[in-house]
């Protein structure tokens, strides 16, 4: 089969979305060269492997193709942002530990995006990281952008209201998820705050917010401390779920 430069260049656009949004695969700490190498070669692979003429022989302008390589960047984009959603649900679920243990004006720079995160959420999030990549999360991601195909031709890209009730749905989703995330931590402090106050009442010469925030602080380590292994198997379960939602969003797409 020879090489097609039209098919080359549709999945060089669908890639790219992929890889400006996708964890891992938009981390900062790749060069953008070796990013844009490994797209091409990427792209080069499974140019053989696609089948994209039937679809690319109605695109006969080139504005049309053009328009084209910008559809398939938005879809690619999505696949990514779907899977993204789940470690900025952890992220935010960090924040939420950090506000509460008194480590909120504490911000680290996180160099796969280069902004700055809170402390936990820096912590969370590279436990997630780990467990994405244990999963081989940024595999199934370049499975479905190749499936993809099969629902979503090129030009094919259906942006109904099912697309964005769905979006809206995961996005809400989000929050619900780090609130959930970080409501146990989040009681054991309150309930240690309302011990303080209790305490505060009762010897009032006692320094309580002396003695409160390093306690605070214990007190969310040591819970955050025997949580671990139930948040490790709670970010498997929200990647796998994600992963469903994935595939549910690529056929929303393609109708």
């Amino acid at each position: 089969m020879p090489f097609a430069l039209d098919g080359f260049l549709i999945l060089f656009g669908r890639l790219s979305g992929l890889f400006i949004s996708a964890p891992i695969l938009s981390s900062r700490m790749l060069p953008v060269r070796l990013k844009v190498l490994i797209i091409a070669m990427l792209a080069a692979t499974l140019s053989y492997v696609v089948p994209l003429q039937d679809s690319i022989a109605s695109i006969n302008s080139p504005g049309l193709f053009i328009a084209a390589l910008v559809v398939e960047f938005v879809v690619g984009f999505t696949i990514g942002f779907v899977c993204y959603v789940v470690l900025a649900a952890i992220q935010t679920a960090g924040q939420l530990m950090d506000m509460q243990m008194g480590f909120a004006i504490v911000n680290v720079v996180d160099p796969s995006s280069g902004t700055q995160i809170p402390l936990m959420g820096n912590l969370t999030q590279t436990i997630a990281l780990m467990v994405y990549l244990g999963m081989n999360g940024h595999h199934y991601l370049i499975q479905a952008l190749v499936q993809s195909y099969k629902v979503i031709p090129v030009m094919g890209l259906s942006t109904n209201h099912r697309m964005m009730d769905w979006m809206t749905e995961i996005t809400v989703y989000m929050l619900i998820i780090a609130v959930k995330l970080a409501a146990p931590l989040v009681m054991a402090i309150l309930t240690s705050d309302i011990a303080m106050g209790f305490i505060a009442r009762t010897v009032p010469q006692m320094n309580v917010f002396i003695v409160g925030l390093p306690l605070k602080i214990l007190l969310g380590l040591g819970a955050l401390l025997v949580m671990f292994p139930i948040y490790i198997w709670v970010f498997s379960v929200l990647f796998e779920r994600f992963f469903a939602y994935l595939d549910q969003i690529i056929l929303v797409m393609g109708r």
